[in-house]
């Protein structure tokens, strides 16, 4: 997950330590001061016994970079898939207010009554300091309690102390998990979201009050092509990029107008050599010089055999009008 710091590096948390799913996975985190032409080595942000995953990422008005993220004991796919190995899965929350050098001990957000909660994609930092991050878990519940659905529903978490401590302020979606967030200029909220279940594709919804209630859901790519990340481009259109999984497996992008509507007929290849349909997660920041930097997640590469499971990164200048 990627973002441009208010001190202008470019900071990106990244898992390590296991592939898409393992019981040593860890959250890292890289910077570059020089517009993405060089990195620094990764450093550790949580690393616990059990597989720390699926982060959120923002900073906060005060400059603390934020991280969020849960934890499983489960070590495989089949772990998620048997009712055998419902282990505990907790989510967690950590801040640095030193620019990512130290991280203070994590502090547990209590989710149990959406059963499981999942962070995903960029936390948004609101003019009035307010902080907002994608949340996802089953539906509500008393905690503890248990229900025969597992549908996947995406919330809206909110934070007014800078990250510390965080709250469920809305519902974005039911039948969504995954979703990327957005602030456009006037204040409304755009939330574009991964469908539950095996052929998911994005949805975008809009909030005028600030993440309380939600438009309904409108489609926007194919199956197979999620989840998705929103940017605003330098001359105020907005672009989003996916994972795509129909094959060839790799990443696409679309750029829609400054109000967020998007034709996805109109999408452009970023990535198209990835070996396995496990790949994409992408996530974008605005250069100085209006390019961007896309950000994804691929098991193997075509080209360069010898990468392995990777983080990758594309540079490119979003299409002219």
């Amino acid at each position: 997950m990627a973002r441009k710091l208010q001190d202008g590096r470019i900071a990106v948390v990244m898992r390590g330590g296991a592939t898409h799913v393992g019981i040593n996975g860890r959250l890292d985190i890289v910077f570059s001061s020089d517009e993405g032409k060089t990195w620094t080595k990764p450093s550790v942000v949580m690393d616990s016994p059990v597989d720390d995953r699926n982060p959120a990422f923002g900073q906060a008005r005060d400059g603390a970079l934020v991280v969020a993220c849960w934890r499983t004991a489960k070590d495989t796919f089949q772990d998620y898939k048997t009712e055998s190995a419902d282990k505990p899965v907790n989510t967690w929350v950590t801040r640095s207010s030193d620019g990512g050098t130290s991280w203070t001990e994590a502090t547990e957000l209590d989710v149990r009554d959406i059963g499981y909660g999942s962070p995903y994609g960029k936390m948004l930092t609101l003019p009035d300091g307010t902080m907002l991050m994608n949340v996802y878990g089953f539906a509500e519940r008393p905690p503890g309690e248990k229900i025969d659905s597992k549908l996947d529903y995406s919330y809206l978490y909110r934070s007014e102390d800078n990250g510390k401590s965080w709250k469920r302020h809305g519902t974005i979606g039911k039948g969504f998990n995954e979703t990327g967030l957005l602030e456009l200029p006037d204040g409304k909220l755009v939330a574009a979201m991964r469908s539950a279940g095996g052929k998911a594709n994005v949805s975008t919804t809009i909030s005028t009050d600030g993440g309380k209630t939600w438009s309904a859901p409108n489609p926007i790519s194919q199956a197979l092509a999620h989840p998705a990340d929103l940017i605003r481009l330098s001359d105020g259109r907005i672009l989003m990029v996916t994972g795509f999984r129909a094959g060839p497996f790799g990443v696409r992008g679309v750029v829609g107008d400054s109000d967020a509507h998007f034709d996805w007929a109109n999408r452009f290849v970023l990535v198209n050599d990835s070996t396995n349909v496990d790949t994409g997660y992408p996530s974008s920041v605005l250069l100085n010089d209006g390019r961007v930097l896309t950000f994804y997640y691929a098991v193997g590469s075509q080209s360069h055999p010898d990468w392995g499971t990777h983080c990758g990164v594309v540079e490119y200048m979003p299409g002219e009008k």
